[in-house]
């Protein structure tokens, strides 16, 4: 970024159309990169940045942003809760700081099975563990 640098990041799957990075709001300062909050795949108009790897370095004009908050359901997980691709929801986690999380993106695919994705910054800020659980409020 113009700032600073990230260091040790990990490359994920699947591969999509376009290179998009997917930070936090807090990494992203640090680093003077901006990362408007949206959903995964949506990069137009979004930060840019360079990435060094062991075999060189690439510059991207835009495809960093910070991941909108969602979670993935199969097609039977989905019907189970009543939700369907694209809806928006909010949920109540019953952790160590019990929080409500609103604009909550319901993501259904037959490849995905029941996970909330929330970005680091919001795990840390309501003290959420991994078997800490959560209840869907429509």
């Amino acid at each position: 970024g113009a700032r600073s640098e990230f260091p040790g990041i990990s490359i994920l799957g699947p591969i999509r159309s376009a290179t998009q990075v997917e930070i936090t709001l807090t990494d992203a300062r640090q680093i003077g990169v901006t990362a408007p909050v949206r959903e995964s795949g949506d990069i137009a108009g979004s930060g840019g940045c360079e990435l060094i790897g062991p075999n060189g370095s690439v510059t991207i004009e835009e495809g960093v942003i910070c991941a909108k908050r969602h979670i993935h359901f199969n097609e039977e997980q989905a019907a189970e809760f009543g939700v369907n691709d694209k809806d928006i929801v909010s949920v109540k986690i019953d952790g160590s700081r019990p929080l409500v999380f609103g604009d909550v993106v319901c993501r259904v695919s037959k490849n995905y099975d029941l996970a909330m994705h929330i970005d680091v910054d919001e795990t840390n800020a309501g003290g959420i563990s991994p078997d800490d659980g959560g209840i869907i409020i429509k």
